[in-house]
């Protein structure tokens, strides 16, 4: 399957965890940057998904949405990589630089879900 541009990813974040989340409320470059080994950074395809299954552990995790758009305007490719049991699974490709994770951080916007 083709991402299209306008399509939104969803990306999950650890709010409990400092190092992930700012004061503010907002996401840490490091919620958007890969852990070694990662060929892509995991994300859901909103369309295939819902907010229940995407977040997990909402006692953990919070959603935040990219546009495709947001990826490709800073040259990171977009694939669908759909997994067992998570078929709206895809990646933002490497290599993704300590500037596009916090670009990436920037344009995402927090989901209002559970809350």
């Amino acid at each position: 399957m083709e991402l299209e541009e306008t399509d939104s990813l969803l990306r999950r974040v650890q709010f409990t965890n400092p190092d992930f989340i700012k004061d503010d409320g907002t996401p840490a470059s490091s919620s958007f940057s890969l852990k070694k080994g990662e060929q892509g950074l995991s994300v859901d395809l909103e369309k295939l998904t819902i907010l229940e299954k995407s977040i997990l552990d909402p006692e953990r995790f919070r959603l935040y949405s990219l546009k495709v758009s947001d990826c490709t305007n800073l040259g990171l490719n977009c694939e669908h990589d759909p997994v067992e049991d998570n078929p709206a699974h895809s990646l933002i490709m490497a290599p993704i630089s300590r500037g596009a994770s916090r670009q990436l951080a920037k344009a995402s916007k927090r989901v209002a879900y559970p809350d």
